[in-house]
């Protein structure tokens, strides 16, 4: 029994211990003066849309006086509150090393869809369904989708199409829209397959193959499964014999048909 509290009082006294060193060296780290931001900015679709000179501009230009004086947590807060409001960045760290530097880890967001309204603006939605802007120095290889789209993007507002109510027709256009590029990048071989998607006034869509061989007619933004499991069998088994351009269009519409026009 002696034996055994006399295990507990050490690791109590052991904790305690850590516990004393982790706050000594945070309150340590505190009060080192910072040697200048590193920044690390990771993107998982090899989409680079801001650099690490940029960021490092970005801290710099509203945060002059950081090289030489200690960062407190105030500071802290307030510059990972900048650097998640650059509209490419999906998730910001902002730490202090124990060696000084000030860390920025910064991971971009992946766009799924470049659009372009009717007004020629552009942007993106990324794969959450965020909408952000273009870049001055990259351009993502992804669909596009033109059209009767008419919602903008307006910088300082951090919007996703999936929080939209059905009162804004041109929101819901969008998230449509995303609903169905999503299910078509979730697949590989229409990922590979389909580029450009076509809004039309009355909410519907149409799919143009990288091949240019003919336009899909998809209609509304339902039955994505079927009707991509029909046009796969069709591809499959009844196109060959005719060849890719023989028709000029082809209708997915219908419940268990598909409808072609030469």
């Amino acid at each position: 029994m002696i034996k055994k509290a006399a295990y507990i009082l050490l690791y109590v006294t052991s904790l305690g211990g850590m516990i004393f060193l982790a706050g000594f060296a945070a309150d340590r780290s505190r009060s080192i003066p910072c040697s200048g931001p590193f920044v690390s900015i990771e993107s998982h679709s090899g989409n680079y849309f801001i650099n690490t000179d940029k960021v490092y501009s970005i801290i710099t230009g509203r945060f002059d006086t950081l090289e030489g004086r200690p960062v407190s947590r105030e500071k802290l807060q307030s510059i990972h509150s900048v650097i998640n409001d650059i509209p490419c960045v999906e998730t910001a760290k902002v730490f202090r090393a124990s060696t000084g530097k000030l860390g920025v880890d910064i991971t971009l967001r992946d766009p799924l869809i470049r659009v372009i309204n009717r007004s020629n603006e552009s942007y993106y939605i990324d794969r959450n369904g965020y909408l952000f802007p273009l870049s001055d120095t990259h351009t993502a290889r992804v669909m596009v989708a033109t059209g009767n789209i008419t919602s903008s993007y307006a910088p300082g507002r951090n919007v996703n199409v999936l929080d939209q109510d059905e009162g804004d027709a041109g929101m819901l256009d969008l998230k449509n829209l995303y609903m169905l590029a999503s299910h078509i990048h979730g697949d590989p071989f229409w990922r590979a397959f389909i580029d450009h998607i076509y809004v039309l006034p009355n909410g519907k869509f149409e799919l143009v193959p990288r091949n240019g061989a003919h336009a899909i007619e998809f209609g509304k933004a339902n039955q994505l499964k079927e009707k991509f499991g029909k046009l796969r069998l069709f591809y499959m088994t009844s196109l060959p014999q005719k060849g890719w351009h023989y028709y000029s269009r082809i209708n997915l519409e219908y419940h268990n048909q598909v409808i072609c026009l030469k």
